[in-house]
C-alpha cells in the first residue's frame, strides 16, 4: 500500500508541475527562449515525462492481479521507505517553488495587456526569493536546486522500476484460512482497478506506437514519392540521352559511309592513274632504249667518219665530211619513219650525248690541226716560178690575188672541219634533214669547184 500511495502522490505532483510550467511559459514574453528560466522550464518538462514513464513501469509490476509475472505481494525494508519519503519531499519542494513563482507572476501580469508578457529577469528574482524561502539556503541558485531535486526523483524512480522488474521486492502473500469477506471484495476491486489502469496504460502505449508508426509511414511515403519523382526524371534523362546517342550514331554512320564511298572512288582513281603512269613508264623505257641505240650508232658512225679518212690535206677533210654526212643521211633515212615523242629524261640524255660528241669533235679537230701543221712544217718550201703574163701586165698583183684566194679557201675549209654541223633529226628545225644534207653537199661541191679553179690557175 505504501508504494501505491507513493505512485499516486508522484503522479499528482507531476500534474501540478506540468500546470505550473505551462503557466510560467505563458507569462514569459515572446523571444526569450534562450533565457535561463526558459531553459529550466524545458528541463523540468523533460524530467516530468521521464518520471511518468518510470511510474508506468512500476504500476505494471504492482501486485493485485493474477496475471503471470506479477508478484502476489511486495516486501521492502525501511531504507526503501526512507528513500521514497525523501523523493516525495523533493517533489513537494519543486511544486512549492513553482507555485510561488507562478502566483507572483500572475500578480505581475494582472495590470498588463493581453499581448504583453513578463521578462525573464523579473521572474528570476521571484524564483530566487522562493528558493531561499523553501530550501532554506541564502544566496543559493534555485535553478540548480530544482534540477538536483528532479535528478534525485528520477534516480529513485529508476532504481525502483529496475528492482521491481528484476523481482527484488517480490514476496509470497500470507495465506489465511478464512479471510474476511471485506478483504476478499477489496482485493477483487483492486484487481479490477489495476487491470483497468493497466489496460489504459497499454492502450496509451499502443496509441503512442501507432502515432510513431503513422509518422514513420508518412515519412516513408514522402521518401517514396520523392524517389518516384527522381526515377521519372532519370528516365526522362535516359530517354533524351538515348535519343541523342542514336542521332550521333546515325550521323557518324552517314559520315562513315560517305568516307568509305569517297575512299573507294579515290582508290579507283589511284589505280587508274597508276596504270596510266606504268604504261607511260614502259613506253618511255622502250623509247629510251631505242634512243640509246640510235645515239650509240650515231656516235660510232661519227667517230668512224672522223677517224676513217686517210687522205692527206684538204681533200681528206672534204672526203671525210662527205662520208660522215652520207652516213648521217642514211641513218636519218632509215629512222625517218619512226615517230619520236619528247621526254624530259630522254632530252637530258640527248643533250648530254650532244655535249660529249661536241667535246670529242673539238678534241679530234684540234689533234688533226696540230698534225696538219706538223706535216706542213715538215714539207720542203715551195718554189713558185714567176710566169710571164700574156698581156704583159703586173704579175705581182696576180700572185697576191691568188694567194689571198688560197688563204680564204683554206680558212673556209678549216672552219668547216672545226665546226662540223650535225644534221638535226628531231624535227625542230624548219629545214628537213634531207634539205640540210643537200645544202651541205652543195657547199662542199662549190668548194671543190673553187679548189679546181685555183689548181688550174696555179
Amino acid at each position: 500500500m505504501q508504494l501505491a500511495d507513493h505512485i499516486r502522490f508522484t503522479q499528482s505532483a507531476l500534474d501540478c508541475m506540468a500546470v505550473e510550467v505551462g503557466r510560467l511559459r505563458l507569462f514569459l514574453h515572446a523571444g526569450q527562449e534562450k533565457a535561463d528560466l526558459a531553459v529550466l522550464l524545458k528541463d523540468l518538462e523533460t524530467s516530468c515525462s521521464d518520471i511518468r514513464q518510470f511510474c508506468k513501469k512500476i504500476r505494471r509490476r504492482m501486485p493485485g492481479t493474477d496475471a503471470p509475472g506479477i508478484p502476489a505481494a511486495l516486501n521492502f525494508g525501511q531504507q526503501v521507505s526512507d528513500t521514497l519519503s525523501d523523493c516525495r519531499k523533493h517533489l513537494t519542494w519543486v511544486v512549492a517553488v513553482l507555485q510561488e513563482v507562478a502566483a507572483a507572476g500572475a500578480q505581475m501580469m494582472s495590470p498588463l495587456a493581453e499581448q504583453d508578457g513578463l521578462t525573464a529577469v523579473k521572474l528570476e528574482d521571484v524564483a530566487f526569493k522562493a528558493g531561499e524561502q523553501i530550501y532554506g539556503s541564502q544566496g543559493a541558485n534555485p535553478y540548480e536546486y530544482l534540477r538536483q531535486s528532479c535528478s534525485i526523483v528520477i534516480a529513485t524512480m529508476n532504481k525502483m522500476a529496475t528492482a521491481m522488474q528484476e523481482g527484488e521486492y517480490d514476496s509470497e502473500r500470507p495465506q489465511s484460512k478464512n479471510p474476511p469477506p471485506v478483504d476478499v471484495r477489496a482485493a477483487a476491486l483492486r484487481a479490477e482497478i489495476t487491470d483497468a489502469e493497466g489496460l489504459g496504460l497499454k492502450l496509451e502505449d499502443r496509441e503512442t506506437v501507432i502515432k510513431e508508426l503513422k509518422k514513420s509511414l508518412k515519412i516513408k511515403g514522402e521518401e517514396l514519392s520523392e524517389a518516384n519523382i527522381r526515377l521519372s526524371l532519370l528516365e526522362k534523362k535516359l530517354d533524351s540521352s538515348s535519343k541523342d546517342a542514336d542521332e550521333r550514331v546515325e550521323k557518324i554512320q552517314t559520315r562513315l559511309d560517305e568516307t568509305q564511298t569517297l575512299l573507294k572512288k579515290k582508290e579507283k582513281e589511284f589505280e587508274e592513274t597508276m596504270d596510266a603512269l606504268q604504261a607511260d613508264i614502259d613506253q618511255l623505257e622502250s623509247e629510251k632504249a631505242e634512243l640509246k641505240q640510235r645515239i650509240n650508232s650515231q656516235s660510232k658512225m661519227t667517230v668512224d667518219g672522223l677517224r676513217g679518212s686517210s687522205q692527206p690535206g684538204i681533200a681528206s677533210i672534204i672526203t671525210g665530211a662527205e662520208e660522215q654526212k652520207g652516213a648521217m643521211m642514211s641513218g636519218a633515212g632509215s629512222s625517218s619513219g619512226v615517230q619520236v615523242i619528247d621526254s624530259p629524261l630522254l632530252t637530258q640524255q640527248i643533250h648530254a650525248q650532244r655535249l660529249c660528241i661536241k667535246h670529242l669533235k673539238n678534241d679530234n679537230n684540234r689533234m688533226k690541226a696540230e698534225k696538219m701543221r706538223a706535216q706542213l712544217a715538215a714539207l720542203p718550201p715551195l718554189h713558185v716560178t714567176k710566169l710571164p703574163s700574156r698581156d704583159g701586165g703586173r704579175p705581182e698583183v696576180l700572185s697576191s690575188a691568188l694567194y689571198r684566194k688560197t688563204e680564204q679557201l683554206l680558212e673556209t675549209l678549216l672552219q668547216m672541219s672545226a665546226n662540223m654541223k650535225v644534221v638535226d633529226i628531231t624535227g625542230k628545225s624548219p629545214v628537213t634533214p634531207g634539205g640540210q644534207l643537200l645544202e651541205q653537199t652543195a657547199r662542199l661541191q662549190s668548194l671543190r669547184d673553187t679548189l679546181d679553179r685555183l689548181r688550174v690557175k696555179v
